[in-house]
């Protein structure tokens, strides 16, 4: 937030000094509008140029943060269904598998979610989800509900594989289009600001007053943007609701015993 502050006023005040600078240059060109409808017209298309590419980038990033919530949902879903397979699992490989799938939710919420924000995963969820695997496989194909279990569960660890590897995916950031679409937006943001007082902008008190605040605007709305790079991290990052809810779900689920 501090951060966020301090480029914004950096930005006013840059905008503020080099408006004073290149105004008095220009003192003398205060009454000439010969070229006032290039002019405008110029700064429409960058400001449209800003535009589109603020649009595609916002649209990107909403997209990968609804797919990461969504996925999260997903994998936390599938994790409890192979929960309820339990139900009609041996010993002792059904304790084993209970207590693997209890501590799969905790470690993704409170071990591999914070090093989501930085791009890593966590070697004690990888284990956890290979042991669970292991013990899975080696249930017997006997008899039939047993083989059925085994079955189903297994369908569900694939699935709780590929969505875990989307979601260290999406913690490595923007792919290419995302990265031209943020490097389109803050060039789109510089240009709005240098150019006009490149080709007409002067020293006047309301010219430097409109220049401060378009800067201000412009400075927080690419902060924002540069903040969004990847959805575990950041002011709109995606949280670990799906994984700690579901540690409460377990428990709740009333597991029978074999016969």
């Amino acid at each position: 937030m501090w951060t966020a502050l301090v480029i914004v006023l950096v930005s006013v005040v840059v905008t503020v000094i080099a408006c004073i600078l290149f105004g008095r240059s220009r003192a003398h060109e205060q009454a000439d509008d010969r070229d006032a409808d290039s002019r405008g017209f110029l700064g429409a298309v960058i400001s449209g140029l800003f535009i589109v590419a603020l649009a595609f980038y916002v649209v990107i990033v909403w997209e990968e943060s609804g797919a990461a919530g969504d996925n999260a949902s997903r994998e936390a879903a599938a994790v409890a269904d192979v929960y309820w397979q339990t139900a009609v699992m041996p010993q002792p490989q059904r304790d084993h598998i209970r207590t693997l799938l209890t501590e799969y939710p905790k470690l993704v919420a409170d071990q591999e979610w914070p090093k989501l924000a930085v791009g890593e995963s966590d070697e004690r969820t990888t284990g956890a989800l290979n042991s669970l695997h292991s013990e899975i496989l080696s249930l017997p194909a006997s008899p039939d509900e047993v083989k059925s279990a085994r079955e189903r569960s297994l369908e569900r660890m694939r699935e709780i594989t590929d969505l875990r590897r989307d979601r260290l995916d999406s913690a490595s950031g923007l792919d290419n289009t995302g990265r031209i679409m943020l490097i389109g937006t803050i060039a789109g943001a510089i240009a709005m600001i240098v150019f006009p007082m490149m080709i007409g902008f002067t020293a006047r008190k309301r010219h430097i007053l409109q220049m401060s605040l378009i800067s201000a605007v412009l400075a927080l709305v690419c902060v924002l943007c540069a903040g969004m790079t990847q959805p575990f991290d950041g002011w709109f990052r995606v949280e670990p609701e799906a994984f700690t809810s579901l540690t409460e779900e377990l428990a709740g689920i009333p597991v029978e015993e074999n016969r």
